[in-house]
């Protein structure tokens, strides 16, 4: 029987309910492996030795959330990096707009939700000064991004994995699988996503809407764009951007608006707006990213 460990660290544990999303699947996976850790899902303290597999989600925010990922390196034949989170900081790099300081005070003390109270030292792990991916601290395997990543990708990697094949993944953008139509359109103002009624059927983009699907990787089917909301990003950096020094999320943007309007790139930079959550959102505490030649990140990461 293969072995599986399941770890979340500085996450919500969506990616661990992604998995439980399999359903019957599930069953089929436990004929051929056992999950000897979860703690999400057992009670369990100490990481067993001997692991096949070990499936990592969240970000590295803390002291123990690297120990941890540490030790599941130590203990494991192949570390799988599992959600946007451990793949590129995700929506918890959004930390790194603030330092330390002021994360801590807003949770412990200038909450206007909670009591003032004074800040733990003794019970709590130290926080790291920025929010990281797993593979800052160590070799990661495999990367499943995704917010969390969809179950039959969850399942068309898990299994080769499992039978110790080589898993085949989609490599397009969501603008791939989108059903919206792309067409040139003379306009001059950028919306907000909660300005106005989108036209369906029509590229968001081509319509004045910030919609990331063209610099996202796209393995969720464009769910979004099919339910008339514009990509968020939550798929990750397409393998574009990944691979080109000079093309980041945001003047990937921007390029492909100044394009379809007619605007001049100036102008539409001029009105993009919360570079931070509309266009870093999932991707702020990557070291990839944010050593990027034109990325924005060094500008809004507070250490």
């Amino acid at each position: 029987m293969v072995k599986i460990a399941l770890e979340a660290l500085a996450s919500c544990s969506g990616c661990e309910v992604s998995i439980l999303d399999l359903h019957e699947d599930l069953v089929k996976l436990l004929d051929q492996a056992e999950i000897v850790y979860a703690p999400v899902l057992m009670d369990v303290k100490e990481v067993p030795d001997d692991i096949d597999i070990a499936i990592v989600s969240g970000s590295v925010r803390n002291a123990e959330n690297k120990e941890r990922l540490e030790e599941l390196r130590e203990k494991s034949k192949y570390l799988i990096a599992y959600g946007t989170c451990a793949c590129f900081g995700g929506i918890t790099g959004m930390a790194d707009l603030y330092t330390p300081e002021e994360v801590t005070s807003r949770t412990y003390s200038d909450n206007p939700s909670t009591e003032s109270a004074p800040l733990p030292n003794e019970v709590v792990p130290e926080l790291l000064s920025i929010v990281h991916p797993a593979a800052d601290f160590t070799r990661i395997d495999g990367f499943i991004p995704g917010c969390p990543p969809k179950e039959q990708l969850t399942h068309d990697i898990l299994i080769p994995l499992i039978n110790d094949e080589a898993p085949d993944v989609p490599k397009k953008s969501v603008c791939a699988d989108c059903k919206r139509e792309m067409e040139h359109v003379e306009f001059d103002k950028i919306h907000r996503r909660i300005e106005g009624d989108p036209e369906p059927g029509k590229c968001f983009l081509s319509q004045g809407y910030i919609c990331l699907g063209s610099v996202t990787l796209g393995r969720c089917g464009g769910l979004c764009t099919e339910a008339g909301i514009p990509c968020h990003g939550c798929g990750g950096p397409s393998l574009d951007v990944l691979r080109e020094p000079s093309h980041d999320i945001y003047n990937g943007v921007i390029k492909r608006i100044a394009h379809l309007s007619k605007m001049p790139e100036k102008d539409v930079e001029k009105q993009i707006y919360d570079i931070g959550h509309i266009i870093y959102g999932f991707v702020i505490g990557s070291k990839t990213m944010e050593d990027k030649q034109v990325s924005l990140i060094p500008q809004l990461v507070k250490k």
